[in-house]
């Protein structure tokens, strides 16, 4: 009866350690593939610039930021919705990301990325830096 009555007593505090170790202990997860694939287009389109951000939004959507020095460019890639399987849509969040992407967009009339591009267009890291600052602030006004 001794036992009993001191387990209900440490009952509320061992419930509070398994919930405390829950909310600290990390959430084990395992390779994300799509999020991998998202990673590798980027990278190919945006060289030599800091992947800031990539996560899943919407629909199979991906918000992604990237960076060169102090620059972002920030948009969803959004895979399918009318498109073939692997090609994707990309909706800028300024007029910097949309003249950004239109630089590397596979369309001349649509910001979109096909997976089966000829010729892949990308924009470096090292051409956005040299690019004279006036241009870069024509962008962004």
């Amino acid at each position: 009866m001794a036992s009993h009555h001191r387990l209900t007593r440490f009952a509320p505090l061992l419930l509070g350690a398994v919930f405390g170790l829950a909310l600290w202990a990390p959430i084990p997860t395992g390779p994300n593939a799509a999020r991998a694939d998202v990673m590798a287009q980027v990278e190919q389109r945006f060289p030599g610039w800091r992947i800031a951000r990539a996560s899943s939004s919407w629909e199979g959507a991906w918000t992604v930021v990237v960076s060169c020095g102090t620059r972002q460019v920030g948009f969803q890639l959004v895979p399918g919705h009318g498109l073939p399987p692997g090609d994707a849509w990309l909706h800028p969040e300024d007029r910097f990301s949309h003249a950004r992407l239109a630089a590397t967009s596979d369309d001349v009339t649509y910001l979109v990325w096909y997976r089966d591009a000829k010729h892949a267009r990308s924009t470096g890291c090292r051409t956005q830096v040299a690019r004279p600052q006036a241009e870069l602030r024509e962008l962004v006004d």
